[in-house]
């Protein structure tokens, strides 16, 4: 293992073909420490296979500019050919950004290629908002987990959800008072 490259684990839920199980690994291990990936039966028969990826950094502007920078668009790609290979039932795929203190989870359900592609590039652009959003004035108390869906008819991510660290409540982020409330 390199040391100074952050940590990223891959699950997997179903298969993937010998290809894209290469391609996806090598892809990662250029940035980050990294073993095979680990597979799992795929409960859902919603869909073909589910790729969850754990990045063990901060979600933050320099993780897509400095460590992952031009192969991001390469994992948009190859998640859109895995989707592509699953036919009708598809693929879903997870990112989370799992640092010390919060655990962010970007959850891609079910998406067109267009509808995956415009996912991700906003996944690379949403650093900054996140970041305001994880203020500590803007919490009742410090989040431990705190999660999105991405909603294809509005095109953007929103349902951010979070539980706390403390009192381990349920907030949602109020969009409209730019604050974390409770159900």
């Amino acid at each position: 293992m390199v040391a100074g490259k952050p940590v990223a684990e891959i699950l997997v839920e179903g298969e993937l073909s010998p290809f894209e199980h290469e391609a996806l690994y090598k892809l990662l291990k250029k940035h980050f420490r990294l073993e095979q990936p680990a597979y799992s039966e795929l409960l859902d028969e919603s869909m073909g296979t589910r790729v969850n990826i754990v990045f063990h950094h901060p979600y933050e502007r320099n993780f897509f500019t400095d460590i992952f920078q031009h192969d991001w668009r390469d994992l948009k790609d190859l998640f859109k050919q895995i989707r592509y290979r699953r036919g009708r039932l598809g693929a879903a795929f997870t990112l989370t950004f799992a640092e010390e203190k919060v655990r962010l989870i970007f959850s891609l359900g079910l998406l067109g290629d267009e509808e995956l592609g415009s996912a991700m590039d906003q996944i690379g652009h949403l650093t900054g908002i996140v970041g305001q959003m994880l203020r500590p004035e803007t919490m009742i108390e410090p989040l431990e987990r705190v999660e999105t869906s991405y909603d294809r008819r509005t095109d953007r991510w929103q349902g951010f959800r979070g539980v706390g660290s403390t009192y381990k409540k349920e907030y949602f982020f109020d969009e409209s008072l730019f604050r974390w409330k409770t159900g």
